[in-house]
């Protein structure tokens, strides 16, 4: 009997299930492979036919054609059975009988001896009735050496080679063995089966490497082990692998962080799988797990971080204080969710000490802030249920700031109310030091919702538990802020009265409530009445000036482009103390210039007053808002400014106005400085010897010097399109978007570009024109849109008007905004018959253009048009279905055949060989025996 065949490895059947569900692709792929395979054996048959016809090589035509076969098979034998059943397959009259294979004795040896002829093969006696045929038929069928046997005899090898090379007093020993190593594991790795003879001898290899300073190669040793599969811990271990660790977080940049590959390398390293729950080196895996948490977290590599974070915990007893400092560090890298998750999962079930309890649960309240209150009921429940240090007391600010958490997110005032009730019943506030602060936050809720009835019973209930809240500047603050919503200043006058006696020790709470009536005043009134509004509370009530009251009041004159105003008031807040910054005036003109629209001479107004306040308050933002105001603004409104050298803003270099600098910086504010003074000649011509003189290519000086060509009224065209096509030979792209037409002017623009590119010869792609209709589309020329269309189609070569997705998008526009049916049936028929008609985007497009039509007033039209996209969507959303059933069945199909594939390389089809050996066996020797034996 045979022996039993060995079931194939999870390995084996895992790679077969990854390559059939890859992709339909793979079916040809193995039919190839087997094809040319097949090819090449029957090539050998064929050859070896023809040494037995010839007389020459009768002699030795069987030892030939055995050991021609048998080098074949030693590299192929898991296509051993596809080839007996293609020879059968094919009925050759000329068919002889494929030698079996080795046997597993022969190929497992470590020193196999040299092939020498047996008696069969005698070639001194030549005999013309031993065939190879039966020569072979005689010889006992060997037993089958599956691939894991070869691989075992490989490896088997390679350990010996290797530990021989490392017990030897060659000075390149180590070399020589590395390389023996990485070649081994070039074309071993694939089995991912390395035993531990393998892992020892690779402990061996690494720590030498480690020994003379080669880290690299060391850390190369130990990954390819790693990666091969779970590993025994003490083996990994045995590699030392933690100063490899080390070595790569000690490249660094010239900045002073780690290289992203060494931090890499380290993770990957740091995460070897092992066979069971690692339980040593707990402190050193700690230390080295804190460092590459950080370092990955600084690279944005979150998921390694958080494996990192599974790791370190699996192994450490008591986790608490690596739970702590690692969601510290998740909340410093603004990784809130995490920050949520791994305090509700960990910490929270853990008891810390007081310094940890305190830091991680101000990061956590923060973090929920930050997500505006997402979970916020789960981490109050678990504040309450987790071990408290000290004497078990919460922080008053974390309900408060979870109690503005929870009505930022919901902004239901009901919901916060109950969120409210069940810190009342968890019996909390017993729990906190100051629990009026916590009534004084739902006093402040309940006036921005706008339920002046419950402020007034919290105001009642704080007033009657904690009679000292009767001087809270604070509280005081929140109802002036009520008063305030109602529009009755002299009552919040009166408000802030009271409160100017109380506000000694509570300055900053006095100024703060000011600035919340503030915001509701300057809602309604002009810049004027602002300011006279502040200097009353200023002189009289002693409100310090606060940096959002001067941004306020700055950005109102700014709204209006009262200049004077503007400037006026900045003086008088220097002159009163306070101290203006770069910071604050930079967030004053950006706004000026994005969104009250202040000209740029209104601008250069403001730059030169502000610089006289004092030096210090100009900075480079301040200059590049300067600068994008000269390039986009409106030279054309306001007073004329004169813009001569010693007002120029953005420090340039002086040659870079005669254009002899290849500083692409200093020419773009040169020729935006002249381009904004009017002096287009001027720009052009520092462009132009800037290039002469060896500037790199810059598109922000190409654009500036396109724009000055544009506006010079002789013969601009013909210089913007001279610069365009030098740009287009040197292989730069080029945008303007910078063009202001009406809309007939834009689409003889449009028109006249492809005249000019053509004659040019720039070939202007199909995708191009589709974007120029869709940009007709957007102007209401739904014509032009069409033939740019189909210009495009004819560009293309397709004689089908859905030849790209952006074609299908413009023509779907146009016929359902011109309600044309006889475009739209033509459109969804040639769709359908396209390489788009189950595309995805197309689809939505359709169901778009659906909901577009569904909004016109319904007539017999938009029925039918209506109709026809139903029919149209129904079908592409049919077709993939289609595509998706027909994928499956191909992966169905494909795995099939892979298992048919599988069983034929185990052997469940027997060679001829020893289906013969078996009917001999049954009826006993045949001639060939006989004379084998007479030999």
């Amino acid at each position: 009997m045979p022996p039993p065949l060995p079931a194939p490895s999870k390995a084996a059947i895992h790679a077969l299930r990854g390559i059939a569900f890859g992709t339909s692709c793979a079916i040809g792929v193995i039919v190839e492979d087997r094809r040319r395979r097949i090819s090449t054996l029957r090539t050998a048959v064929s050859n070896k036919e023809k040494l037995r016809s010839s007389k020459r090589y009768h002699g030795i035509a069987g030892s030939a054609a055995l050991q021609l076969d048998e080098a074949t098979f030693l590299e192929s034998e898991k296509y051993w059975g596809q080839l007996d059943a293609e020879i059968k397959r094919r009925g050759d009259d000329h068919m002889i009988e494929a030698p079996p294979r080795p046997s597993s004795a022969i190929r497992s040896s470590s020193n196999p001896a040299p092939a020498r002829p047996s008696k069969l093969e005698d070639v001194s006696k030549p005999s013309s009735s031993l065939t190879t045929t039966e020569a072979q038929v005689s010889l006992p069928p060997p037993p089958r050496l599956d691939s894991s046997s070869h691989l075992e005899h490989k490896l088997k090898e390679v350990v010996m080679a290797v530990t021989s090379i490392l017990g030897s007093n060659d000075e390149e020993r180590l070399d020589r063995a590395l390389k023996k190593f990485l070649d081994a594991s070039r074309s071993l790795y694939a089995f991912k089966q390395f035993h531990d003879e393998w892992i020892v001898v690779s402990a061996q290899i690494c720590k030498e490497c480690q020994a003379k300073g080669r880290w690299e190669e060391a850390s190369k040793v130990l990954t390819i082990t790693v990666n091969a599969g779970p590993l025994n811990e003490s083996l990994y271990y045995a590699h030392n692998p933690i100063p490899i660790m080390d070595y790569h977080l000690r490249q660094i940049n010239e900045d002073g962080r780690c290289l992203p590959e060494a931090v890499a390398a380290a993770s990957c390293l740091f995460l070897a799988q092992f066979m069971q729950k690692p339980q040593t080196h707990a402190a050193k895996i700690q230390g080295l797990g804190r460092q590459l948490l950080t370092q990955n977290l600084m690279l944005n590599r979150a998921n390694v971080a958080h494996t990192i974070y599974w790791r370190v915990m699996a192994l450490l007893d008591d986790p608490m204080a690596f739970t702590g400092w690692a969601i510290q560090e998740l909340y410093q890298h603004h990784d809130y969710k995490s920050v949520v998750k791994y305090f509700l999962l960990n910490f929270s079930k853990m008891a810390p000490d007081l310094d940890h309890y305190t830091k991680t649960i101000d990061c956590v309240v923060y973090a929920v802030e930050g997500l505006c209150g997402w979970k916020v009921s789960e981490v109050l429940r678990a504040c309450e249920r987790m071990y408290r240090p000290g004497n078990g007391f919460l922080r008053t600010r974390w309900l408060m700031r979870l109690l503005q958490a929870h009505w930022r997110r919901s902004q239901d005032f009901p919901a916060t109310q109950d969120f409210f009730k069940e810190i009342l019943s968890m019996q909390l506030l017993d729990k906190v030091n100051h629990p009026e602060g916590v009534y004084r936050t739902m006093f402040e809720i309940s006036v921005q919702a706008g339920e002046n009835d419950v402020a007034r019973s919290y105001h009642k209930t704080a007033i009657q538990k904690y009679p000292h809240m009767a001087t809270d500047v604070a509280l005081r603050g929140f109802i002036a802020l009520a008063i305030a919503k109602s529009g009755d200043w002299d009552a919040v006058f009166e408000v802030f009265t009271e409160m100017q006696a109380l506000k000694q020790g509570q300055e900053k709470q006095y100024d703060d409530a000011f600035v919340m009536v503030l915001k509701i005043f300057a809602d309604s009134h002009p810049a004027a009445e602002i300011r006279d509004f502040v200097l009353r509370y200023k002189h009289i009530l002693g409100v310090r000036m606060h940096s959002y009251i001067v941004t306020m009041v700055a950005n109102k004159y700014g709204e209006c482009h009262d200049m004077l105003g503007f400037m006026s008031w900045l003086e008088y807040c220097s002159k009163a103390g306070f101290a203006l910054s770069s910071s604050l005036l930079n967030s004053v003109l950006h706004n000026c210039r994005t969104k009250w629209g202040l000209s740029y001479p209104e601008l250069r107004q403001l730059y030169s007053r502000i610089r006289q306040l004092g030096p210090g308050l100009i900075d480079d933002v301040t200059r590049r808002i300067m600068s994008q105001a000269a390039l986009t603004g409106k030279t054309n409104q306001g007073p004329k400014v004169k813009h001569g050298a010693g007002s120029r803003i953005v420090a340039v270099n002086r040659l870079a106005y005669s254009g002899r600098t290849t500083s692409r910086r200093d020419v773009y504010e040169a020729m935006n400085q002249q381009l904004n003074g009017g002096k287009l000649a001027s720009a052009i011509t520092i462009y132009n010897r800037a290039v002469g003189h060896g500037m790199p290519p810059c598109r922000h000086c190409l654009r500036l010097a396109v724009l000055a060509a544009l506006r010079a009224r002789r013969d601009g065209f013909a210089s913007a399109m001279r610069f365009i096509h030098m740009a287009h030979q040197q292989g730069d792209d080029f945008q303007l978007d910078h063009i202001r037409a009406e809309a007939g002017e834009f689409l003889v623009h449009m028109q006249n570009l492809i005249s000019r590119f053509e004659s040019m010869s720039i070939v202007i792609s199909p995708g191009v024109m589709t974007h120029m209709a869709l940009i007709c589309v957007h102007l209401g020329h739904h014509e032009r849109a069409v033939a740019l269309c189909h210009l495009a189609m004819e560009r293309s070569g397709s004689q089908n008007l859905c030849f790209s997705r952006r074609s299908t998008r413009v023509l779907l526009m146009v016929y359902s905004q011109k309600l044309n049916l006889e475009g739209m049936k033509k459109l969804l028929d040639d769709l359908l018959a396209s390489d788009y008609s189950a595309d995805r985007p197309v689809l939505l497009y359709m169901k778009s253009t659906r909901r577009y039509v569904r909004n016109y007033p319904q007539d017999a039209t938009v029925a039918v048009l209506l109709d026809m996209l139903e029919h149209a969507i129904g079908t592409v959303g049919g077709q993939r279905e289609k595509n998706r059933t027909e994928g499956k069945t191909i992966s169905q199909v494909t795995l099939q055949i892979m298992e048919a594939a599988l069983a034929s390389m185990e052997g469940k089809v027997a060679p001829r060989s020893q289906v013969q050996h078996e009917e001999q066996q049954r009826h006993g020797p045949g001639p060939s025996k006989l004379v084998a034996v007479e030999v």
